[in-house]
């Protein structure tokens, strides 16, 4: 089995205070990603995946909150620590960045000075079964709701109970995804997934406006959307209005694009638009994943 590494603050080792903020009220934001090494000219190089789109997401969550956000130099320095540790166990791997606000006293009240925990975790990558991204998986609808809040949604804080209590209502192996509905019936996004829907050559996904995660590959498969599809549109979709699509799709940064074969009785296609997509992310080179992939 693969090491894993953790680094708190710049140093290897596995504990936090239990006067953490981030342990006492989840207090902070985190991003996971995956990292990846190359040759170029015979030297060993190591990026992470769609960097500066994480990292812009948990500065702006730790600038709403007012998490004083360490600088840039400190934060390649530690990544690059830990990412070289990595290297010598494998050569690619998950990697994981928590900032919270830091130490401090009980209470909800925060010093304007604390200073910020900062921890990476390097993980292996997660087994996924190859055969999902050929045939599709099954998803089901969860009977949890998802959060809302107007200031927070959109963002990978440190509260994460709606996800791991709708995790916990099924067990069934054949169910890969669970999928949050609203009051309204509006169709959200999964457990750890966004969604998207395809109606011909049009790409549909669920806005994301009072809660749920506007993921990065979310933001990247809208980004490049024209390369396999006319039109792309952000709107609200209404659960008894999913069966007029013909494909459907989760995203996150770790999986990139898994279709789906069937949401509880409904049964979508796999259609060469979607496979497109797909084999546009499983990149054939290192000058592809570059470049692709924002390896940085």
């Amino acid at each position: 089995m693969s090491k894993n590494f953790s680094l708190i603050n710049g140093e290897f080792k596995e504990a936090i205070s239990v006067y953490d903020r981030g342990l006492a009220y989840g207090d902070g934001f985190f991003e996971t990603m995956l990292w990846d090494s190359f040759k170029v000219k015979n030297k060993v190089i190591v990026g992470v995946e769609f960097w500066l789109r994480h990292l812009k997401r948990i500065k702006d969550g730790c600038k709403l909150m007012q998490i004083n956000f360490p600088s840039y130099r400190e934060i390649i320095r530690q990544r690059n620590l830990i990412l070289t540790a990595s290297l010598k166990e494998k050569k690619s791997g998950l990697l994981k960045m928590i900032i919270t606000r830091g130490v401090g006293g009980r209470g909800y009240k925060f010093e304007k000075n604390m200073v910020p925990t900062i921890i990476f975790l390097s993980l292996p990558k997660p087994k996924v079964d190859k055969q999902n991204f050929k045939s599709g998986v099954a998803v089901k609808i969860c009977k949890t709701q998802l959060s809302q809040n107007t200031n927070l949604f959109g963002f990978k804080h440190l509260n994460r109970l709606d996800s791991v209590l709708a995790r916990s209502e099924w067990n069934n192996k054949k169910i890969f995804e669970g999928i949050f509905i609203d009051s309204k019936q509006n169709v959200l996004e999964g457990t750890m997934t966004n969604i998207f829907f395809v109606h011909k050559r049009i790409l549909i996904t669920p806005p994301i406006i009072d809660s749920g995660i506007n993921g990065i590959m979310r933001q990247v498969i809208i980004d490049n959307a024209k390369l396999f599809f006319d039109k792309v549109m952000i709107e609200k979709i209404k659960l008894n209005d999913i069966k007029k699509f013909d494909q459907m799709f989760l995203t996150n940064s770790v999986l990139k694009i898994v279709p789906v074969r069937k949401f509880e009785n409904i049964k979508f296609a796999n259609k060469e638009n979607v496979i497109n997509l797909i084999n546009f992310f499983t990149c054939k080179n290192d000058k592809e994943r570059i470049k692709r992939l924002n390896l940085i």
